[in-house]
């Protein structure tokens, strides 16, 4: 209990210092304070304000210069332009063809590492998402988002947390065509409980440190996105990326 509840301190100073940062008391380029003063500021150890400082060094929101201190590395807009520029000519198929590669193996790779504090904090994500089944679709997305950031979490490689974080940008987040294509049709019920089984499915595998099954649970999760992304093409005559669908298959 107490890993978990330094862990979620952690990533709520994290998410309170990137606040801070983008509500313009610093300027692109500038140097942060110290870790004791940050710590200072936010009541809270060195430690947490280390660890706050990797989560957002691996979001691409500062950079740690070894002797120099810590930096803010630019404004939103830019960073999202940064983001976006090697993935905007690439259609959804082959970027969901790259997460379902490379995710289902960092699943995989996690049931060997992952810790109780995590599978916790997986199953209340799960919990929350089962009641958001008709909720607000902002919500359901960022459910999601934490659910597969906490599995590379699990893997404790910095590596592979920056590879998943960067995927997820690229197919969810920083794509124009998937991000219409998600908001407009991947959010219907039945879908949205479909992916809620997929978790539970990946859950259980890491629960039971079933590699094997984790990666084919999670390769069978991303398999489902595909297969509807497919009917959605099919049924919209309006969408003209059918090239893409080279990676469909």
């Amino acid at each position: 209990m107490e890993q978990a509840i330094t862990k979620r301190r952690y990533y709520d100073v994290g998410l309170q210092i990137e606040e801070l940062l983008y509500s313009g008391v610093f300027k692109a380029g500038e140097r942060l304070p110290s870790e004791r003063e940050l710590g200072e500021r936010f009541n809270t150890s060195r430690t947490t304000i280390r660890e706050a400082i990797i989560m957002l060094e691996l979001k691409g929101v500062v950079e740690v210069r070894q002797g120099a201190g810590i930096y803010f590395i630019d404004s939103p807009e830019k960073l999202n332009q940064k983001a976006l520029l090697p993935y905007s000519d690439i259609g959804p198929f082959e970027l969901l063809q790259a997460r379902q590669v490379i995710e289902s193996n960092i699943t995989g790779f996690a049931a060997t590492q992952i810790r109780l504090n995590e599978l916790r904090e997986l199953k209340r994500i799960i919990a929350q998402q089962v009641k958001l089944i008709d909720g607000d679709s902002d919500k359901f997305e960022e459910l999601d988002r934490q659910f597969h950031n906490i599995i590379a979490e699990a893997t404790q490689n910095r590596v592979l947390m920056k590879q998943s974080a960067e995927l997820w940008r690229a197919v969810r987040t920083e794509n124009p065509r998937w991000k219409r294509l998600n908001y407009h049709y991947l959010h219907k019920k039945e879908l949205r409980m479909m992916w809620v089984e997929d978790h539970r499915s990946i859950f259980l595998a890491l629960q039971k440190r079933n590699a094997e099954q984790a990666r084919q649970a999670s390769w069978n999760h991303l398999e489902n996105s595909k297969n509807e992304l497919v009917k959605i093409f099919h049924q919209d005559e309006s969408l003209d990326d059918f090239d893409d669908f080279f990676f469909a298959t």
